[in-house]
């Protein structure tokens, strides 16, 4: 059975390029802000991974991971950003609020190892 993972960003473009790379591996739903992302894991309850662009508009992927991982403690999370690991992110890494970070052009390899792990 494929992993379910959410995956978060405001721009189309990158929400599709992920759906299209990852399609055969694992079932992808796609959100576009903080705010649908928690929407859905309300609704779905069998997601196991959720991987997060950092910027966005309205809450950042960092908000939305400080938030969701109260309710939903099991779900893994990562950021997935064009940005180098800055302070927050690496505060973030260190208490395990996150899991993961990845850097835009991503690996496919490496967030499907991620995934799959």
């Amino acid at each position: 059975m494929k992993k379910k993972v959410l995956y978060v960003d405001d721009e189309y473009p990158n929400r599709i390029t992920f759906q299209i790379t990852y399609r055969n591996d694992v079932d992808i739903i796609l959100a576009d802000s903080a705010d649908d992302a928690l929407d859905i894991l309300d609704e779905e309850k069998d997601i196991e991974v959720v991987i997060t662009d950092l910027r966005m508009p309205g809450k950042s992927g960092l908000d939305l991971i400080r938030e969701a991982k109260i309710t939903y403690p099991d779900v893994r999370f990562c950021l997935l950003t064009g940005f180098e690991v800055t302070s927050e992110i690496k505060e973030a890494l260190d208490s395990k609020l996150l899991e993961q970070y990845f850097r835009k052009p991503f690996e496919r390899s490496q967030i499907l190892d991620f995934v799959k792990g």
